[in-house]
């Protein structure tokens, strides 16, 4: 039951969020004259999605992830918005005024982060396009309500699920167990937290931030998971059917712009 509340919890608030978006993306795709709204997102894609991500609310990374597939924002932009956002890591360092430097620290750098690898896999991936038929996915045959209501709770009741079976997983294995998985202070351990930071649920950054105020985890540790951890944006593009090959590929880069900058941080933390 506590494993229930708590999901609950964790993703309640993904239902406004959904249903707003989904609304919205009703009304333009029932009008013919939005083409300067496409591209306006994917000319400065990357610094609003970036700025979006600093809401901490696991939300917007559904919403990014939804976007992508109905090709409105650059692989870019989705990228930018699953480095900058941070669920629930934010609301956690708030209730201790001893961690608001580290606050600041990881807001600020993600934001950058997030900003400066959007616009590069932008460059990087210009003549790559990713078309989704958003016909295979709805039609419409009802009223745009009827079509957001529908399609918001298509996306919410699989991420429900997933994450009531993987809560029930992080709580039998305890924190006590992954904290010796995460590698204990050393040049690893923000690989290992990099890709612990996948986990496709909120519990995963509260997870790394309470190890870090635990001083389990170093700065750079927490850093390298809570770029990967991209929310529910990840099972968003898992449950639209996105083909695997191109998930792994956000993955990838995700993984890479992680350990790229953790890496050299852990490195002077660890020589100092």
């Amino acid at each position: 039951m506590d494993i229930l509340l708590d999901t609950l919890k964790d993703t309640y608030l993904v239902i406004p969020v959904l249903f707003i978006m989904y609304l919205c993306l009703e009304y333009f795709e029932h009008k013919q004259d939005h083409y300067s709204y496409d591209l306006y997102l994917h000319k400065y894609g990357p610094l609003l999605g970036a700025l979006l991500g600093m809401i901490p609310q696991c939300g917007f990374g559904v919403l990014a992830s939804v976007l992508f597939i109905e090709n409105k924002i650059t692989l870019g932009t989705l990228i930018s918005v699953f480095i900058a956002t941070s669920d629930e890591a934010i609301p956690l360092l708030l209730t201790n005024p001893h961690m608001y430097s580290s606050l600041i620290s990881i807001i600020l750098l993600k934001l950058i982060i997030g900003i400066i690898a959007g616009y590069i896999i932008d460059f990087l991936f210009k003549k790559e396009t990713y078309q989704y038929d958003i016909q295979t996915y709805h039609s419409h045959s009802h009223s745009p309500i009827v079509e957001a209501l529908k399609r918001k709770f298509k996306i919410y009741f699989f991420i429900f699920i997933v994450n009531l079976i993987l809560s029930y997983f992080i709580e039998t294995i305890g924190t006590d167990s992954l904290s010796t998985i995460l590698m204990d202070r050393s040049m690893i351990q923000p690989i290992v937290s990099a890709l612990f930071g996948f986990i496709p649920n909120c519990a995963a950054s509260v997870i790394l931030t309470q190890l870090y105020m635990n001083q389990v985890l170093s700065f750079a540790s927490l850093l390298a998971g809570l770029i990967t951890n991209a929310g529910l944006g990840i099972l968003a593009l898992i449950q639209n059917k996105v083909e695997i090959k191109n998930i792994l590929k956000i993955c990838l880069i995700l993984l890479i712009v992680s350990l790229c900058i953790t890496l050299p941080i852990q490195w002077f933390y660890l020589m100092g």
